[in-house]
């Protein structure tokens, strides 16, 4: 099964550098659209062509980016606006859905689902930036650093209170 999503992987990587190419290197959203349109196209399945359905699955989208872009002013740091809601992986995995960051920051547990999120983020980053240079690399390896660690005590703590 790996083998074969791992081939359609790398059938439609193959389309879309084929894209990019005939565009002189840049492959754009709309190249993409209109390969996928083709029903005969290994694009095609991945994208929805029921106009209704389409529609409801933007307006979501555009709500997302409305709840993104909301932020909040720390009193601490006048200067520095966080975004007022976050979305955990633990909820992403059941049927989604944001909290108030600052409900999170106040709460144990969800405070450090967030911090193991970011955890993860920042791994994702470090696989991304060892392609550029090394002193971007070396500041994201000192910040999960400090994650790890700070993940680490609130684990040791957890497991000091239930024992």
């Amino acid at each position: 099964m790996e083998i074969q999503k791992a081939e359609q992987f790398a059938a439609e990587r193959a389309v879309l550098e084929k894209l990019a190419k005939q565009n002189g290197g840049l492959l754009e959203v709309d190249h993409v659209l209109v390969e996928a349109q083709n029903p005969q196209s290994i694009l095609h399945k991945h994208f929805q062509w029921d106009n209704d359905k389409a529609a409801e699955a933007y307006r979501k989208h555009q709500a997302r980016q409305l709840i993104q872009r909301c932020v909040v002013t720390i009193e601490k740091a006048p200067d520095v606006t966080i975004r007022a809601f976050v979305s955990l992986s633990t909820d992403q995995y059941n049927k989604g859905g944001y909290r108030m960051t600052a409900s999170v920051l106040s709460d144990d547990n969800l405070k450090g689902q967030l911090l193991h999120d970011m955890q993860l983020a920042i791994v994702k980053w470090k696989k991304q930036v060892s392609l550029l240079d090394n002193e971007t690399e070396a500041v994201l390896t000192r910040l999960d650093e400090i994650v790890t660690r700070n993940v680490n005590e609130r684990r040791s703590k957890a497991q000091g209170m239930a024992a």
